[in-house]
């Protein structure tokens, strides 16, 4: 069942934020980083179970899935129709204050 992927403005912020702070090393490869956190993000549209459960079980009560893309986490919830797309983090930041 294909669902509308939506961004959400602090995910959107994670994103233009990942792409700075990669810019200042290798600006090609920070382009290439967010386009393919972007082509995930819009693989949830067909497969919104293809994340799995967060560990931290506060955010799997929540209902919150996790979809991994190298070194960052995708942090988004399937709804009936939609997918909200929360966060964007890189794996080592804290996430425990998502919720």
């Amino acid at each position: 069942m294909k669902r509308e992927v939506r961004v959400l403005r602090r995910a959107q912020s994670d994103l233009l934020e990942t792409q700075r702070y990669a810019e200042r090393d290798r600006p090609a490869a920070a382009k290439r980083l967010v386009d393919r956190l972007v082509i995930s993000i819009e693989s949830l549209e067909d497969m919104s179970a293809r994340g799995t459960v967060p560990r931290d079980e506060r955010l799997a009560a929540l209902g919150y899935r996790v979809l991994v893309e190298g070194e960052h986490l995708v942090f988004y919830k399937a709804l009936r129709t939609q997918v909200r797309v929360y966060r964007v983090l890189h794996g080592r930041r804290k996430y425990a204050h998502l919720a």
